[in-house]
C-alpha cells in the first residue's frame, strides 16, 4: 500500500473468503488508520457475527446500505485513501460512493499476505 493514512473496510462477505479473518483484520490495524466491517445483511445478524467472531473493528455498517455505510465513514474519517475490500457482490457499490477504491478479496489477501480460505481447510471440520 502507498500510504497508511488509509481507510479500510472489508465486507463479511470478503472476511468468508479468508483463512483466518480476524488474523487479517488484525494486521491491518498495523497498516491503515482505521479499519472497519460493512455488510448488506441486517444490522443485527452484522453486529452478531462481529461479536461472535471477535473482530476488531472501528466502524460498522449499522442499519445502512454499504454505500451510505461508505459514505457517512467517509465523512467521519479523514484519510488519504479509501478503499473497500470486498467480493463480486460488493464491486459494484464503489461506482456509486465517492473518493472509495475497489479491491477484490483475493487481491488484497495476495497484498497483504492473507490466506484465502480452500476447500481443504474447509472441510477440516468434518469429522
Amino acid at each position: 500500500m502507498a500510504s497508511a493514512d488509509l481507510t479500510l473496510a472489508v465486507s463479511l462477505g470478503a472476511l468468508d473468503r479468508l483463512a483466518r479473518p480476524a488474523h487479517a483484520l488484525e494486521d491491518a490495524t498495523t497498516w491503515t488508520s482505521h479499519v472497519g466491517i460493512v455488510s448488506s445483511e441486517p444490522s443485527y445478524i452484522e453486529r452478531r457475527r462481529v461479536r461472535e467472531a471477535e473482530y476488531h473493528q472501528e466502524f460498522l455498517s449499522g442499519p445502512r446500505s454499504i454505500a451510505e455505510a461508505l459514505s457517512a465513514v467517509r465523512g467521519h474519517f479523514e484519510t488519504e485513501r479509501y478503499v473497500l475490500v470486498g467480493t463480486d457482490e460488493t464491486a459494484g457499490v464503489i461506482g456509486t460512493v465517492p473518493d472509495w477504491a475497489y479491491q477484490s478479496v483475493t487481491e488484497a489477501a495476495k497484498a497483504a499476505g492473507w490466506q484465502l480460505e480452500s476447500v481443504s481447510t474447509a472441510d477440516d471440520d468434518w469429522p
